[in-house]
């Protein structure tokens, strides 16, 4: 059961409320809130706030790379190169009958050419056995937690599943919605910015006065900068032990399937957004969909996904070797306004890395 559970689910919601805020929303003094949170913070139950970027505001695409690696010293090996590399963004180890792992980069969209000749070349040297790279599109959904969904005294999740089903077959099969992308602001994008990215994508609940006297500037350029940043670059999300609530499966889906089973699922995702972490991305010949949920819903949506799927393939991946990465803002060049994604950067660098390796 979680404690304080009005507070909680506030903060999911409303991630970067400060205590005034959340006082007056739940009808109790500041004091009490900023006491409530310390303990929801010193219980585990909280672990932060993270601020998200948008790649797309920033001039960068998102690339997936399912890898297939059954040697476990090969992964540590592919997993060290991720570390190395400016762009990589998430990596995670792929277990079960398929393994190896899942990879992505937020990359400038002329050099994902190399990247992609990076994992050939790993191929041509045996240290991968086959990659399928994935290009984000523009056609993505992500929901998030919502924890009407959740029986506190019970400690478990009560969302029905076959309601969405059955919603899944009356949904549209055609993709009416104009997408508007995320503006690009890298024109005006300064050093001091990618300083803050960075810090947030750490902790986003730092004081503007703490990171005023960091970075040797006033308070008030902290807090004009900060708010150019919230408007066009982050996002915020709320990081909960999950353990604590309900323990939850991380798993990816990729299928591929007709046009009009990929559209529905893109459509019904956006009018009845189901009440778990989970990012979906549509692609040219089907989906790919990573999901954090209770293990009773891993087999219900892996049963129905399979039913609307020519071919499906059911990834689980690695709670503890999870990598998410912090911003990298040194791969930037603030007078050039563009980022250091040459082939040297991007390929050269990382391949002359890993073969000193071998």
């Amino acid at each position: 059961m979680i404690p304080y559970y009005s507070l909680f689910q506030y903060l999911q919601k409303h991630p970067r409320a400060n205590f005034s805020q959340i006082a007056n929303s739940l009808d109790i003094t500041d004091k009490t809130a900023k006491a409530h949170y310390k303990y929801l913070v010193d219980k585990k139950y909280i672990e932060g706030i993270r601020a998200k970027i948008k790649p797309e505001s920033l001039g960068l695409e998102t690339v997936s790379f399912l890898v297939k690696v059954t040697s476990l010293n090969k992964v540590s090996l592919v997993e060290r190169l991720a570390d190395f590399h400016f762009f990589t963004s998430y990596r995670n180890r792929i277990l079960g009958t398929a393994q190896g792992l899942f990879l992505q980069f937020n990359i400038p969209e002329n050099a994902i050419r190399y990247l992609e000749v990076l994992f050939l070349e790993m191929k041509e040297h045996q240290i991968i056995e086959k990659f399928e790279m994935i290009q984000s599109s523009e056609f993505k959904v992500s929901t998030s937690p919502e924890f009407e969904s959740y029986d506190n005294k019970k400690s478990e999740w009560i969302w029905d599943i076959e309601p969405w089903e059955e919603a899944y077959t009356e949904a549209s099969d055609e993709i009416r919605e104009s997408i508007t992308p995320d503006i690009n602001v890298l024109q005006r994008i300064q050093d001091l910015d990618l300083k803050l990215i960075r810090e947030m994508t750490k902790n986003a609940k730092q004081v503007h006065n703490d990171l005023a006297e960091k970075f040797q500037v006033t308070p008030v350029r902290i807090s004009r900068r900060m708010a150019f940043l919230n408007e066009f670059v982050t996002d915020y999300v709320l990081l909960y032990r999950r353990s604590k609530v309900q323990p939850v499966d991380l798993v990816l889906f990729r299928g591929k399937c007709s046009e009009i089973n990929r559209n529905k699922l893109f459509n019904i995702l956006k009018t009845a957004p189901i009440p778990f972490n989970t990012g979906f991305n549509l692609l040219t010949d089907g989906f790919l969909w990573r999901m954090n949920i209770p293990p009773t819903y891993t087999s219900q949506f892996s049963n129905f996904l399979w039913s609307i799927s020519e071919e499906l393939d059911f990834y689980r991946l690695d709670h503890y070797k999870s990598q998410l990465y912090y911003f990298y803002g040194d791969a930037f060049d603030t007078k050039k306004k563009e980022w250091k994604a040459s082939k040297n950067e991007v390929l050269d660098q990382p391949l002359e890395w890993l073969k000193k390796q071998l």
